[in-house]
């Protein structure tokens, strides 16, 4: 296989406008997750913001963020050492 063939063709997102509250909401919840006092775990915040964007994705999108987490294609490659 040619690396050209091993490589996946990344989805493209065509949102036009964000209602000017939810863009507000994620920058804010941004900073409740970094801020040192924050009475939540960042990850509590993450999943707000998750929330918030996951409603602008088509179905298509949506399928795609499946794929994505089926196959753990966040991690990143994995390289073999042969030993001595």
């Amino acid at each position: 296989m040619t690396e050209e063939n091993t490589k996946k063709e990344k989805p493209t997102f065509r949102v036009l406008n964000f209602p000017d509250y939810d863009v507000m909401d994620v920058v804010l919840l941004c900073h409740a997750a970094l801020a040192q006092d924050s009475p939540e775990l960042p990850t509590h915040y993450l999943n707000q913001i998750l929330n918030i964007m996951f409603a602008y994705l088509s179905s298509e999108q949506r399928q795609e963020v499946e794929v994505y987490l089926a196959e753990k294609s966040y991690l990143p490659p994995l390289k073999l050492h042969l030993p001595n």
